[in-house]
């Protein structure tokens, strides 16, 4: 016997919501998604422009840049992107650690 129609919806936003929290998770794991895994820059300029670079991981999205700061943890010197994904609106944090380049 065939589900109703409203049950099949059900399930499928359900494996959707699934989806899209495991993927926010991994984002999070990798490099820049959480202040003990930040992507390593050389300059302040360049934080805006690989945080739009960046694709929203739940809907491959464009992120749009709302705030961009400096911030310390512990003794951590931290630049973070606040961004926004501009189809599904999911708010979060890029960090970035600079790094001094070395004269040759």
């Amino acid at each position: 016997m065939a589900k109703p129609k409203r049950a099949e919806r059900r399930e499928k936003d359900r494996a959707t919501a699934k989806l899209a929290k495991d993927l926010e998770r991994l984002w999070k794991l990798g490099p820049g998604g959480a202040p003990e895994r930040p992507i390593v820059i050389t300059s302040p300029s360049e934080v805006e422009t690989q945080a739009r670079s960046t694709r929203c991981p739940i809907c491959q999205g464009e992120l749009k840049v709302e705030e961009h700061v400096a911030e310390t943890r512990g003794s951590a010197r931290l630049r973070v992107a606040r961004v926004v994904c501009v189809i599904c609106r999911a708010p979060r944090s890029i960090y970035f650690q600079l790094r001094a380049t070395t004269l040759n």
